[in-house]
């Protein structure tokens, strides 16, 4: 699926990307130069840009891009309002002027405080001329007058008139104008858009005052339209300059498309695609549903867990053709879903009597969806080719079926119900589950409390679950949220293996600790907070994990930190271990990587003089493994337990001590399940080098 090119950095889920690191449409040079010409221009009198595009075309992204130049100039101050986090036309007026003052105090340290609050003097003195309207009128006269001073006849007029003078004495004496950015116009209902329109129009010929402004023209357009006056017109005499953004060529979007599944599916998953049905699948039922590439991400995301669920049980080509019909067509996927068995039942199948009732839904089903004809018969085609001999006159037997069912296609019932009845309740629950979780992720103690009473079979896929929420993390979550999470690892389950590629459960927990922490971009400020959180972590175990996660170890080392922090800390651990047996020696879930990595360093048997039974059983648990394996002819996995013995041997130092340990805890749980496999490894037995012993 991948050209094997080095992509570029990858932004959050579903986020608008931040740097030119990130730009994988190449636009980061057509984005500085636009920026550059906007900072060239003569803002005396203010001025206002457009940023437009329809909804996915990346605009926002285009405007981060934008920023990379603006931050050539320290002085330069850059300004986000967005709207669509108020309600309401008049939220929108209050809190236009209230966060545009807000920030300028924040921004500048109080060097346009004045400015500022007489920004909130301003909104107050606008009520009289807040109801006007887009358009040609007496109101929408009279507000242009009031801007102008030329009416100014009442109290509020002069007032107005005074304030506007100071705001306008005040900005002309900067040397860099300052921008406002106000993205995510096109999501505002239409009072809404012509509200922040009228507010822009209102203060955009303050000098040195630069809008920026990001929205889908034809739905602001319209929303703009009034009285048989275009909106268009009321909107070239507001926008001054304009960048469209161009559409995506489609080429470049399957490229994206194609580097999010093999992402998704791992390089080892190849070998499930039927290349050539997957062909016919791309581009006669996903490609035409994928317009831009925040169609991309959202076919990506939502058939992720789908995907990982189904993964080896389903027909994978199957699975992305009905995932993206689920996601960009839900009309046509909930009529299809209704149709089990009208889809599936083949010639044959219905015991001589001719199937009437089928050929009705399929027909009906054709009749409903009249406007994408070819789109649904190409559909039955890939996916229900039973459903065929409705439409086309295309026969297929018992013998297709009992194909389908030993290929794991959905055109065989089993199959299609396999795949319907596991995508909702489960994964929707434990969806919401992670949700709740995540909102905890600043409170560490009702994170934790929280994360202990969701049922063990369900925590670790909870778990992964925050992922989805990566591009939200903020510096506040890390420490707190890593912490609950790594303290939690001793709690999860074991895995039980359903598949052959089952994760281990502190590994989907390191996802989501190395994910918050690369949401900080300041080096020496990860380091600040890795101390922290190492000093909060209650196992030597987890503390083993976290600093290979942040450090350079090969292959497991993803260097947040220096070497010289990575080394600190590993020697500062090192010194733990050999100077402190563990505090919580039963809830040390890595025991024995834990003590192998003293022994690495110098240690000489760590465990020799070892008497806690707790700790006996956390190294010996810690030390067994589970060998799987599977026939290529049969579903069954299965599985043997192993010891890592010459690991043990040289920890404790001979197995003789091996046998003393064992001793030790069987004293205290002498039918503890461990004890009957350290006694086969004393009694000489060793595993084959491959597969299962012949008796087994």
């Amino acid at each position: 699926m991948s050209d094997g090119s080095t992509a570029p950095d990858r932004p959050p889920i579903d986020s608008p990307i931040t740097s030119t690191s990130q730009d994988a449409l190449s636009r980061s040079a057509v984005a500085h130069e636009f920026a550059a010409t906007i900072r060239d221009l003569d803002t005396s009198d203010g001025i206002v840009v457009g940023v437009m595009g329809p909804w996915g075309y990346g605009k926002s992204s285009f405007i981060n891009l934008m920023r990379e130049q603006f931050e050539d100039q320290p002085d330069l101050v850059v300004i986000d309002f967005n709207p669509w986090m108020f309600s309401g036309s008049r939220q929108l007026v209050d809190s236009f002027f209230s966060e545009i003052a807000a920030e300028l105090k924040v921004k500048t340290k109080n060097r346009l405080s004045s400015v500022a609050d007489w920004l909130n003097e301003y909104k107050g003195t606008l009520t009289t001329v807040a109801s006007f309207v887009p358009g040609a009128g007496p109101i929408a006269e009279g507000a242009q007058n009031l801007i102008a001073g030329a009416s100014a006849t009442t109290n509020a007029d002069r007032s107005t008139r005074v304030l506007r003078d100071k705001l306008r004495e005040a900005l002309a004496q900067f040397e860099q104008p300052i921008i406002v950015v106000v993205d995510d116009i096109d999501r505002l209902t239409t009072p809404e858009i012509r509200e922040i329109f009228k507010l822009v129009r209102l203060t955009a010929s303050f000098p040195n005052l630069v809008y920026i402004l990001a929205f889908d023209r034809e739905r602001v357009e319209r929303a703009l339209d009034e009285d048989g006056i275009p909106g268009r017109a009321y909107l070239e005499k507001i926008v001054q300059l304009n960048y469209d953004i161009p559409q995506i060529p489609q080429k470049l979007m399957r490229v994206q498309l194609f580097e999010e599944l093999q992402i998704i599916l791992g390089a080892d998953d190849e070998g499930y695609l039927d290349e050539e049905r997957w062909s016919e699948a791309y581009f006669g039922i996903i490609d035409p549903l994928v317009r831009n590439l925040r169609d991309v991400t959202r076919f990506a995301l939502s058939v992720r867990s789908t995907i990982r669920s189904l993964k080896g049980q389903v027909d994978l080509v199957d699975v992305l053709a009905l995932e993206s019909v689920r996601v960009f067509r839900p009309d046509l996927f909930a009529a299809i879903a209704q149709l089990r068995r009208e889809l599936t039942t083949v010639t044959g199948q219905s015991f001589g009597r001719k199937d009437t009732s089928g050929k009705t839904a399929i027909e009906r089903l054709i009749k409903r969806f009249d406007g994408s004809t070819e789109y649904v018969t190409d559909l039955l085609r890939l996916v229900f080719p039973a459903a065929l001999r409705h439409v086309e006159n295309v026969v297929f037997g018992t013998g297709s079926a009992q194909a389908w069912r030993k290929s794991h296609r959905v055109a065989h019932i089993d199959y299609f119900s396999l795949y319907l009845d596991r995508v909702a309740p489960d994964e929707l629950d434990t969806f919401r589950i992670s949700e709740r979780a995540y909102g905890l992720f600043q409170e560490a103690g009702l994170l934790d409390v929280y994360l202990r009473s969701v049922p063990p079979e369900t925590l670790v896929d909870v778990i992964e679950g925050l992922e989805t929420y990566q591009g939200a993390f903020v510096e506040d979550d890390v420490v707190p949220a890593s912490v609950t999470l790594l303290n939690l690892i001793d709690h999860l389950p074991e895995i039980k293996p359903k598949t052959m590629f089952e994760i281990r459960p502190e590994l989907t927990v390191g996802r989501v600790v190395l994910r918050l922490l690369q949401r900080v971009n300041d080096e020496s400020r990860r380091e600040q907070l890795a101390s922290v959180i190492l000093g909060q972590l209650e196992t030597l175990s987890s503390q083993l994990s976290f600093i290979h996660l942040i450090g350079h170890v090969d292959g497991a080392g993803h260097k947040l930190v220096r070497t010289e922090f990575a080394d600190k800390a590993e020697q500062e651990l090192f010194l733990r271990i050999i100077d402190d047996m563990p505090t919580f020696p039963s809830r040390e879930w890595d025991a024995l990587r834990v003590f192998s990595f003293a022994a690495e360093r110098g240690a000489d048997a760590p465990l020799a003089e070892v008497t806690d039974p707790a700790l006996i059983e956390a190294v010996l648990t810690s030390a067994k493994s589970v060998s799987r394996s599977q026939n290529s002819l049969s579903p069954t996995i299965r599985t043997q337990d192993l010891l890592v013995w010459d690991a043990l041997v040289s920890l404790f130092g001979s197995e003789e001590r091996i046998r003393v340990a064992s001793d030790v805890l069987r004293q205290s749980q002498p039918d503890h399940p461990i004890l009957s496999l350290v006694d086969l490894y004393l009694g000489g037995w060793r595993p084959k080098s491959f597969g299962f012993d012949d008796d087994e």
